[in-house]
């Protein structure tokens, strides 16, 4: 019985999880399938007794299960005994990731939390439109987050199409709202980074060479302009998040004010097809200086085509408080339209009209929490050079008056 560290370990054409919420999980993972593969198993048991799932471990053990599978014909049959984590990975697609059209992705309300499958850039444009719709109303963001998340979403995964020669990658993100952070796993199981750069003039002597090499302003395989992990890289440290770059052998951390770290001799499960893990963390209540991160390499505008559609020709937004709402009724919803206004000024700085046109109905709570707290977040004067309410009925222009009223008084109060 081999127990590596007990995270992860191999018995009786068995694989056993005991924790999956750290890279070594996967490395772990990786010896035992080397294990199966060799001893020539068409069929491996996977028992997962973890009681804690993140990303940088799930996504690319789902990943390497759904290549083994195709590549070495392995049926795998997983068992969950885990009352933690069993919800979790039964509902993520653990076992079979979410295959879906572009189409299909933008309707996605809450995309977090799902290992997804992508083979074409009108997915990763869905994808990515559908990560940022739903963490605009999830959370309030510092400036510059959104539009960070925008590229890094992107990039990276643009950079399995272009890049890994597979043509296919996955994705999983988890949304953290008590720490306000959001963690992001991208993985592909193409040729690597090393081989990428291999052919270019860059010449990387080693696979963290080549890892190294990636990170910096301009350098790629010529298939692109070479600053997808630069800018990634850029926006990470900016705003002291958390970066890990896992390719093939070889894998290179990074932590704000600390020194990077860089690892070696990491097992791989086909040489042909060592695979990439690009794994992040991003802090929502920090600030992204856009500006000077891409300064260098001509700027970035940040493209989301739903504020686009609410832009107007006189340079306003036009937000229908319908449309975009989860609803009217409770106070939840009323957290996720204001933060999704919030966000949308913190980003553009224009002027924006709430429409309340089709909304017959709100409650106390909902109204309070959106448009009462968006007075006093920003103050009477702001307010009033920011915002116009139009289409209110009598019913809730009675509601909003009264919950402002309420709010102010009760900060008047505090003070």
């Amino acid at each position: 019985m081999n127990k590596q560290n007990f995270l992860v370990y191999y018995k009786d054409a068995s694989i056993y999880i005991e924790k999956m919420n750290n890279p070594a999980c996967v490395s772990a993972f990786i010896r035992c399938m080397k294990i199966c593969i060799k001893n020539q198993l068409h069929r491996v048991k996977i028992i997962v007794y973890a009681n804690t799932v993140f990303p940088n471990a799930c996504l690319p053990i789902s990943g390497i299960i759904q290549f083994c599978r195709n590549h070495y014909k392995i049926d795998f049959e997983i068992n969950i005994p885990s009352r933690e984590c069993r919800p979790y990975l039964l509902s993520c697609g653990f076992e079979k990731p979410y295959k879906l059209t572009h189409e299909q992705i933008s309707l996605e309300q809450n995309p977090f939390d799902k290992i997804f499958f992508y083979n074409d850039s009108l997915q990763v444009s869905a994808l990515t439109q559908s990560y940022i719709n739903a963490i605009s109303r999830l959370s309030e963001c510092a400036k510059g987050v959104i539009d960070g998340l925008i590229w890094c979403l992107n990039e990276v995964m643009d950079n399995v199409l272009v890049h890994s020669d597979c043509d296919e990658g996955y994705i999983l993100v988890q949304y953290h709202p008590t720490t306000k952070h959001i963690a992001i796993c991208i993985f592909d199981y193409g040729i690597g980074i090393y081989r990428t750069l291999q052919e270019t003039k860059h010449e990387p002597k080693t696979e963290i060479d080549a890892i190294s090499l990636s990170l910096q302003e301009g350098v790629g395989d010529g298939k692109g302009q070479g600053n997808g992990l630069y800018g990634l890289y850029g926006i990470v440290e900016n705003n002291a998040g958390t970066l890990t770059v896992t390719s093939g052998r070889a894998s290179l951390f990074y932590k704000s004010s600390q020194p990077l770290k860089k690892y070696v001799n990491l097992p791989v499960i086909d040489h042909n097809h060592v695979g990439t893990i690009v794994d992040f963390q991003l802090n929502l209540s920090y600030n992204i200086d856009i500006t000077t991160i891409f300064k260098s390499i001509g700027g970035f505008d940040g493209f989301d085509v739903r504020l686009e559609d609410m832009l107007t020709e006189n340079d306003y937004y036009m937000y229908d408080v319908y449309k975009h709402c989860s609803g009217t009724a409770t106070r939840e919803s009323g957290r996720a339209s204001y933060n999704d206004v919030l966000n949308i000024i913190t980003r553009r700085n224009l002027p924006m009209i709430l429409d309340f046109s089709n909304v017959h109905n709100v409650s106390s709570s909902y109204i309070d929490e959106f448009v009462a707290k968006l007075v006093v977040k920003t103050g009477f004067y702001k307010f009033n050079q920011m915002f116009r309410i139009i289409g209110m009925n009598s019913t809730v222009e009675h509601l909003c008056n009264r919950a402002v009223a309420m709010r102010i008084y009760d900060e008047w109060k505090k003070s």
